[in-house]
Order: structure tokens, then C-alpha cells, then sequence
């Protein structure tokens, strides 16, 4: 088997950009590995499909590995990709084990509609990560016919620039294999990501423990007001009378949804700076031989950890209910709309982090087993 041989490629798009574009991007997928397939003389498999049953075998295999076989993802980067919550979550997911392991280079966006905001310091940690990769730009290409020069040509440099990837990727990915058979890690590394996430963690923890206190102080706000609707509406306030509890509202809560919405940000990127290195602490305790005292301050750590994860599962529920009770306030008036629109994005980054919590339970459990 050559090393090309090992290269797996997971292709995350949205079905209604695909379907909107004609089919052009699957095609485009198929197009890639063809022209690879052309430059190396060796196949290479793309997973294009997340409803077929590969696609989410060979993704949880390849994760579960910790990409040490190589492994590299392309989202195709659109307006609508960015509210997929299974989009963004393939994105942290991946991004943290890449990060953990020195292949940051094996994610590799397609920017296949122009997406306002894209830009490095974006409080959206998602578009923040695409933003900071070096993106390859089909914005006017995708516009180009399939059989045009310009086209195949874009075509062909995508693919060289993916060969050369691998090429460079593919000593780290060796070196991991290496690393994880031997289980022989550099000592200082444990020791060194420990008092990292020793510092960091807490930070997390503290912005989760008041984005929670807010979303309740919100929340009470807001059914204070519909109480005093619905009195409002006895009195045959009609409109009027909901309009002016709408604007009282509005000036309540301004101040703490601009706080909600800036700790959800922050929530986002403690998250995903923290993510590589929990990744890294949970594979090198596996790995290395460790004093009682080690053991017993490293299984302490993991405890926290797990136990942030499950607080933070049960109130998915809540997440979701307080999402849906916002999206009520839009229509009330043009001043609680903007606010609204805060107070989502601030859920949806929290809810895009279960992804990264369930993975770090899940190899916690597994190096327990």
C-alpha cells in the first residue's frame, strides 16, 4: 500500500447548496479525486454523502484514531453551511484534533459563496476558524462552466494543492503513529499541557457558570413582559399596549443581551483554544507511565471535565427552549428583533460545543476502559 493509498477525504456541504447548484458540488468532489487519481496514479476516497452509513462509520473511525492514519476534511463554505449545526460541529471537531496533532493543514475550506463576516477576529468561532485557514476561493469559479478552461484548470491546482498537503502532512502523521505504538511521548508534554489547561479550563468554566446566570435573568425579563401582555390585552390595550411592554422590554434587557451575546463568543473561543489541548492531555496520559500523585491529579482533571460536560448536556434542553421563546420576541417589535437575533447566535455557539464535550467524554471513557 503506498501512502496515498491512506488518504480519506470527508467532503461537508449542505444538501440545499448542492441542490440549488445543480449537483455541482458533488460533482466538483468527484472532479478532485479524479484529477488526484490522474497526478498520483493512486485512488482516493472522498465521503460525500452523510446519509449513507460510510460516511459516519469511516468519520467516527478516523476520529476515534485521532487522524493518525491522514485524513483530511474540505467544508464548502456558504452562507447556509454556517447554520447547519452538523456543519459547524464537523468543523470544531475536527479543527480540535487536527490542532491537537500538528495537521491543522488537513482542513482545507472551499469558499463556494462569498459569507458576510468571514473574517479572522469573527465573534463566530466557526466562521473565525474558516477565516484563519487558507481557504481556497470558488466564488467566481462556481459560476464557470464544468468544461471550461478556467474551470478545469481551478480543478487541477485544487487537487495539486491537496497532494502537496498530504505530502507534507504525512511524516506527522507517521510520527503520531509512531508515537501512540511506542508509547514513548516526550515527558516534558504532559506535564507542560497540564498547567495549561490548569489555567485555561477555569476560565471556561467561570463563562459558562454566568452565561447561564444571564440566560435566567433574560428569561425572567421576558416572562415578566408576557405577563404584562397578557394583562395589557384584559385591559383592551389591544396593539398599543403590546408595543409599549415590547419597547420596556427592549430597554431592559439591552444591556444583559449584549453581555449574553459577548460570553457566548467567548464561550466559543475558550472552547476551541482549550479543545487541542484536552485532546493532547487525554491521549498522553494513556500513553505515559505516572506517579500516584500524577495519576490521582490527572483523574481529578477528567473528573471536572466530565462533570462540565454533563451539566452542560442537561441543559441542552433549556438552551433549545430559550431559543425558541426568543424567536417569538422577533415579531413583537423592530427594537426586540436585533436583540432576538444576539441572543441566538449566543445559544447556537454553546450548542455548537456539545459536540467538542461529547468527544472529549468519549475518549476520557475510553482511555478509563
Amino acid at each position: 500500500m503506498t501512502d496515498y493509498e491512506q488518504a480519506v477525504g470527508f467532503w461537508s456541504y449542505t444538501h440545499k447548496d448542492d441542490e440549488l447548484n445543480r449537483g455541482r458540488i458533488r460533482e466538483l468532489a468527484k472532479r478532485i479525486a479524479d484529477e488526484y487519481e490522474a497526478i498520483t496514479a493512486e485512488k482516493i476516497r472522498i465521503f460525500v454523502d452523510k446519509e449513507n452509513l460510510d460516511w459516519g462509520a469511516e468519520w467516527d473511525s478516523r476520529i476515534k484514531a485521532a487522524l493518525a492514519g491522514t485524513t483530511f476534511f474540505i467544508p464548502v463554505v456558504t452562507p447556509a453551511f454556517f447554520k447547519s449545526l452538523d456543519c459547524r460541529r464537523e468543523v470544531l471537531t475536527f479543527s480540535g484534533h487536527a490542532k491537537s496533532l500538528g495537521l491543522s493543514e488537513l482542513l482545507l475550506p472551499i469558499l463556494y459563496v462569498s459569507v458576510p463576516g468571514l473574517e479572522k477576529d469573527s465573534p463566530d468561532e466557526v466562521k473565525s476558524l474558516i477565516a484563519n485557514c487558507q481557504y481556497e476561493d470558488w466564488t467566481k469559479l462556481r459560476l464557470e462552466d464544468e468544461e471550461s478552461p478556467a474551470y478545469r484548470k481551478a480543478v487541477a491546482r485544487l487537487a495539486e494543492r491537496l497532494v502537496a498537503i498530504l505530502e507534507r502532512t504525512l511524516p506527522v502523521a507517521s510520527k503520531n503513529e509512531q508515537d501512540i505504538e511506542s508509547q514513548e511521548p516526550e515527558e516534558a508534554t504532559l506535564v507542560e499541557v497540564m498547567a495549561q489547561m490548569e489555567e485555561a479550563f477555569p476560565r471556561w468554566v467561570e463563562v459558562i457558570n454566568e452565561f447561564a446566570a444571564v440566560m435566567e435573568s433574560i428569561g425572567n425579563e421576558a416572562t415578566g413582559a408576557s405577563e404584562e401582555i397578557h394583562q395589557s390585552d384584559a385591559r383592551g390595550g389591544g396593539f398599543a399596549g403590546r408595543l409599549r411592554v415590547s419597547h420596556q422590554l427592549a430597554e431592559r434587557i439591552a444591556e444583559p443581551v449584549e453581555r449574553f451575546h459577548a460570553l457566548g463568543n467567548q464561550y466559543s473561543t475558550e472552547l476551541v483554544n482549550v479543545d487541542p489541548g484536552v485532546l493532547t492531555l487525554i491521549r498522553e496520559a494513556r500513553l505515559q507511565a505516572l506517579s500516584d500523585e500524577d495519576r490521582k491529579q490527572m483523574n481529578e482533571f477528567f473528573s471536572s471535565v466530565k462533570g462540565a460536560v454533563a451539566a452542560s448536556r442537561a441543559n441542552i434542553s433549556s438552551l433549545r427552549e430559550f431559543s425558541e421563546s426568543v424567536g417569538s420576541l422577533k415579531g413583537l417589535s423592530k427594537a426586540m428583533r436585533p436583540l432576538a437575533v444576539k441572543m441566538e447566535s449566543a445559544v447556537r455557539q454553546v450548542l455548537d460545543g456539545q459536540a467538542i464535550l461529547d468527544e472529549w467524554e468519549r475518549l476520557i471513557d475510553e482511555s478509563e476502559s
